[in-house]
């Protein structure tokens, strides 16, 4: 029979992935396995999901009762196992669990029968998490509902009941978090069971009944003794209001993250329906990315890397001693956007330096880094940027387990208002600015070549800001240059950076407010300051008419999709 193993080879759970797929085949009919990574972090390396044949001769739920004992050969994964119809039918009401984990990009093994994925290709996005939200919305409700009358029965003195409306409300929250972290709910009236069952799939939840601190586990077992008590007349436990009190702060906190978790799912949602199938490395050999990449990934623990543009630099030569009197060169330059764990300033420069020393300057790049942290922006320019590039760019490594996302509520939009309030404001910053370094103060000192850096900085930025949307955060002028050169020549033609003289000019404009606390402030050299001061001066002129010209069409775009506005 055809089938298709697509366990990543660079996986650092592949060896136990791999044999844990082995294991399911020997022991199930699977038609198809998924592994994607838990909605948090922090829980284990990420769920295996199986979806069994239709003609498998063991129902699904069979199969979970009696393979467990395989499944904790590996507690790195949790382990789910649905047959196709569930899945079909479980989209088809809105639950989100097969939207997150069972697409082509989760894909481990597949045969000739595996269609599932196609589900979650065929669905419509805005239709079908309305109806997820409509669905939670049902069952927090009712949960909600469930705990009406609990103050009634407080002021009333009649504790047992109390703690029973609790349970109902908490097993409630208990199904309502099963539904789109499980896949799955459970009938079960037992708290402890429910909080097993959803306890794998969610830290808080987890916990929600500490079993090691006693009076936890004490209320606990007070909540399935009323139930007991209620349905099946069994003994009637000693409740006090304290207790009461005290469950009553729990079912309240519970609701509050089982909500809290369901807003990230529907994120994590619309992440998987944004994002286009890439693999992690879907490069030639010839091609200089690879290499790249692979410069990149062991430099730092990287998430996801995206090469969003790229520009050839020619160079040539012609003279009498040169064969055929010319010899050409050409060197490419990328644009690198990657996304880490934790951020650190010194990153960026040290990968570019990496990549130009051991392509032999063949290849150099601009990296532009942020955590995954920084993904999570209120909606905006920046988090239009990193849409752009998350959706359009080139995917050269993505974190296989755990691959970031960009949160969003609708698909992000330029704010042209805002990038016009921002150049307004900078250009004030500029005008003050260039007073200042304007005052004759004796010559040329290293304060004025200070301010003129203030003024290009704020410039870059502002450019940056109306061209592409984006607030760097990192600020040296080199990286701000090689940033407007993504979208305008205008910093190459003014302050080029290729002979010896372009590059100590340069430097002299880059220079740190630290160097005014030390030597003398004077030292810089006349001419090199008429340079900067003549170029600088060009530079913010034209830059002006650029970002004008910039606003002015963004204004007319804006005004053409929303013509009710």
């Amino acid at each position: 029979m055809y089938h298709n193993a697509l366990v990543t080879k660079d996986h650092p759970q592949q060896a136990a992935l791999e044999k844990a797929v082995e294991l399911i085949l020997a022991f199930s009919d699977a038609n198809t396995v998924y592994f994607s990574p838990h909605l948090e972090e922090g829980l284990n390396a990420g769920i295996v999901i199986v979806i069994i044949s239709k003609d498998s001769p063991h129902g699904w739920d069979e199969l979970t009762d009696n393979y467990w004992k395989v499944f904790e050969a590996f507690p790195q994964f949790s382990f789910r196992i649905f047959d196709r119809y569930w899945v079909k039918q479980e989209l088809k009401d809105g639950n989100p669990f097969f939207a997150m984990h069972c697409n082509k990009n989760s894909l481990v093994y597949s045969t000739a029968k595996s269609d599932e994925f196609l589900f979650v290709e065929r669905l419509k996005p805005k239709r079908f998490l309305k109806k997820a939200k409509y669905r939670f919305r049902i069952d927090d409700e009712s949960a909600f509902t469930l705990s009406v009358n609990v103050r009634f029965y407080i002021r009333r003195g009649n504790y047992v009941q109390a703690a029973y409306t609790l349970h109902q409300s908490i097993r409630w929250l208990y199904v309502a978090a099963s539904w789109f972290l499980t896949g799955e709910w459970l009938v079960e009236h037992d708290l402890e069971i429910q909080q097993k069952h959803v306890g794998r799939f969610s830290k808080v939840l987890a916990n929600a009944f500490d079993a090691e601190n006693e009076a936890e586990a004490r209320l606990s077992d007070i909540l399935n003794a009323t139930c007991r008590a209620i349905h099946d007349g069994g003994a009637v436990p000693e409740v006090t209001l304290g207790m009461v009190k005290a469950i009553q702060a729990k079912m309240e906190g519970m609701r509050s993250e089982v909500k809290r978790l369901f807003e990230e799912c529907v994120h994590r949602c619309r992440y998987e329906f944004s994002r286009t199938k890439s693999p992690l490395i879907a490069i030639d050999d010839p091609d200089p990315l690879k290499h790249i990449t692979q410069i990149v990934t062991q430099t730092v623990d990287a998430s996801a890397l995206y090469c969003f543009g790229e520009r050839s630099i020619s160079t040539s030569a012609a003279g009498v001693l040169i064969e055929n009197n010319a010899v050409d060169s050409q060197n490419t330059h990328y644009y690198l956007f990657l996304i880490v764990r934790e951020y650190r300033a010194d990153v960026p420069g040290n990968i570019a330096y990496h990549i130009k020393s051991q392509t032999n300057g063949r290849c150099t790049a601009t990296v532009v880094m942020h955590s995954n942290k920084s993904l999570r922006q209120r909606p905006g320019d920046q988090q239009h940027f990193f849409y752009r590039i998350m959706q359009r760019a080139r995917l050269l490594y993505q974190e296989t387990a755990k691959p970031p996302f960009l949160k969003f509520e609708k698909v992000p939009a330029r704010d042209v208002l805002s990038a016009k309030i921002y150049w307004a404001q900078g250009d004030r910053t500029k005008s003050f600015l260039m007073e200042a370094e304007g005052l004759d103060g004796g010559g040329a000192t290293k304060i004025h070549v200070y301010l003129m850096n203030l003024v290009i900085e704020q410039t870059c930025l502002g450019l940056i800001r109306v061209f592409l949307g984006y607030m760097p955060n990192h600020f040296s002028l080199s990286f701000l240059f090689e940033l407007c050169e993504y979208f305008t020549p205008l910093t190459a033609e003014i302050f080029p950076r290729t002979t010896d003289k372009d590059k100590e000019l340069l430097r002299i404009l880059s220079g740190r407010t630290t160097s005014l606390r030390y030597g003398f402030i004077d030292d810089v050299q006349y001419h090199d300051y008429e340079v900067l001061k003549n170029r600088y001066h060009e530079f913010v002129e034209r830059a002006d008419k650029l970002a004008a010209a910039e606003l002015e069409r963004l204004e007319r775009l804006n005004e053409s999709s929303n013509p009710n506005t």
